[in-house]
């Protein structure tokens, strides 16, 4: 009786900790990298392309050294964000998105995602939760713990905010692509253009039956 009791316990505990997660997908796409389709480029860590990061304890660098070590996917070569031991990193998107994928490097479990949603909650992820095969012990050159990790929102609420926290050496990313939550200017003309014929076709309708009844 009293194992039965803490199983259901633990089972209760689980429960009420993805519910804090409940609004967002997550997908680990081992050994890939990259923007996916339909993302929109947001920082590639090139020189004026940081994406307004903000904090401490990071370093924007290329290669592999004590402080990081670049994503085995994507872009080889090119600078990347390193979030070293104690330090954080931190993005604000305005209007919020619907969609943030980022190319993660050497998954470590001491490395923690936070995402900030538009309905004031937060959603936090370890290395350990994100990836699909073995652990999060932060090999450098396996598809396993290297790959594009995407966070897709659902339920109408938006991703507002991303901090990246690392408790060792160190939490590597690179290649955010976004998909904004808001349509862009030419999305809200196409759709306007598009209610627009809806509307002509139904009233241009609307005419030919009363001529019929006529």
């Amino acid at each position: 009786m009293k194992k039965f009791c803490y199983a259901m316990a633990a089972a209760a505990a689980l429960t009420v900790g993805s519910a804090a997660n409940a609004a967002i997908n997550v997908t680990f796409d081992d050994g890939n990298g990259g923007l996916s389709a339909g993302e929109v480029s947001y920082a590639t860590f090139d020189p004026g392309s940081t994406g307004g990061v903000t904090g401490s304890g990071y370093i924007i660098q290329s290669g592999s050294n004590s402080s990081g070590a670049d994503p085995a996917v994507g872009g080889q070569g090119d600078p990347y964000l390193s979030v070293l031991g104690g330090g954080n990193a931190n993005f604000t998107f305005e209007g919020g998105l619907s969609s943030l994928g980022l190319d993660y490097g050497s998954a470590d479990a001491y490395n923690t995602f936070v995402l900030f949603l538009s309905d004031g909650t937060t959603a936090n992820y370890t290395g350990s939760d994100l990836i699909n095969i073995g652990t999060a012990d932060g090999n450098q050159t396996e598809p396993r713990t290297n790959g594009r990790l995407t966070f897709t929102t659902s339920d109408g609420v938006f991703i507002t905010g991303l901090r990246l926290l690392s408790g060792q050496n160190s939490l590597e990313v690179d290649n955010l692509g976004v998909v904004s939550a808001v349509p862009e200017p030419g999305t809200w003309a196409m759709m306007l253009l598009g209610f627009g014929a809806i509307g002509f076709s139904m009233r241009r309708r609307r005419q030919v039956h009363l001529m019929q009844a006529a």
